[in-house]
């Protein structure tokens, strides 16, 4: 049976919705502040690294489950032109780059529950938020509804609309980091697969070089592969890890997930054209969900997304949201086990 629960609670972000979606197998714990995910339970076993504390969960810069704008990704200091003019960048996060929609981005909003919808075999909710035109120096109002819909196939849907009254930027994702291990605290067994024949190279300040084959490179995920020996490989980099953007050959069925010990799996399916994988190199120290603490590289958030910082590059998407055209993007999840 598909079932939804709504209650308040107060917060020291202020009064905030808690939201827990129901299907026969899964559960979805969802926030208003940061139209976030804070656990997803997949027979019964959690699914997510999530702060124990829901407040720390709320306020944490680590963007735990929470959805990323008016930009995710990283935008280059000083500056971006849309159609020759130009709108500042500030430093956030690094001295070179402006991280996931600035210093209050999307992920810092509470968000209005809009509507809910139950079916026999869906349960839905929408949550909206309006951006003031000039918010973290973005051009524009612009109006944005994300919308949650757990089926009784396993699959957790996410749809971003969006729509603005000047022309701005605009790339909406997602920022849950998952485990599925049992003790939870690397994820040095599971296995990864992404179809991509290329990803984007960086320097140490995060700024892209150039979009570069995976082949030969440890960037080679288009035949499953181990995280731990890959991560084994990247550790001398300055990032210490992943913290990458992979760009997909095609439109369905681009990332697996998997555990042979948990035997747990989730597929990941979307309309954006990349996806950044960051293995939780900088990790915050603070108490998680069955861990003792937050350990480097215990999760990996797979943050599907137009290429961050195409702006300032040719050949990337630039996420450019014209003036009243219709934002239309989703991420889906589908979780699975194998017997």
């Amino acid at each position: 049976m598909m079932k939804i629960i709504r209650e308040h609670k107060i917060t020291e972000v202020g009064e905030i919705e808690f939201i827990t979606l129901k299907s026969e197998k899964v559960c979805v714990e969802l926030t208003s502040y940061g139209a976030a995910i804070y656990q997803i339970y997949f027979n019964e076993h959690e699914m997510l690294l999530s702060p124990q504390d829901l407040n720390t969960f709320l306020k944490s810069s680590a963007y735990y489950g929470k959805t990323v704008g008016r930009v995710s990704g990283r935008l280059a200091v000083p500056s971006y032109q849309i159609d020759e003019k130009s709108y500042i960048v500030e430093p956030v996060g690094a001295p070179k780059t402006n991280i996931h929609g600035g210093k209050i981005g999307f992920s810092f909003k509470n968000f209005e529950i809009t509507n809910e919808q139950i079916t026999s075999s869906a349960v839905s909710v929408t949550m909206k938020y309006f951006s003031k035109n000039g918010e973290e120096n973005f051009p524009g109002n612009l109006t944005l509804f994300v919308t949650y819909t757990l089926n009784n196939q396993n699959e957790l849907r996410m749809d971003y609309d969006a729509q603005a009254d000047a022309d701005t930027l605009c790339n909406i994702t997602c920022h849950p980091y998952f485990n599925f291990q049992k003790d939870k605290t690397k994820i040095n067994k599971h296995m990864l697969t992404v179809q991509a024949d290329h990803y984007l190279n960086i320097d140490a300040d995060y700024l892209i070089l150039a979009k570069a084959e995976v082949k030969n490179t440890p960037y080679d995920f288009r035949e499953q592969a181990n995280l731990g020996e890959r991560i084994a490989q990247v550790l001398d980099t300055p990032f210490e890890g992943f913290d990458h953007c992979w760009v997909f050959n095609h439109k369905a069925n681009q990332v697996d997930l998997y555990n042979p010990e948990s035997k747990l799996g989730m597929k990941v399916d979307t309309n954006y054209p990349s996806i950044v994988m960051y293995t939780h190199n900088i990790p915050e120290l603070v108490q998680l969900e069955q861990v003792s603490d937050d350990a480097i590289h215990s999760s990996i958030a797979l943050e599907c997304q137009y290429e961050p910082g195409g702006i300032h590059h040719d050949y990337l998407n630039s996420a450019i949201l014209r003036k009243n055209e219709v934002y239309k993007h989703y991420i889906s999840y589908q979780f699975y086990r194998k017997d």
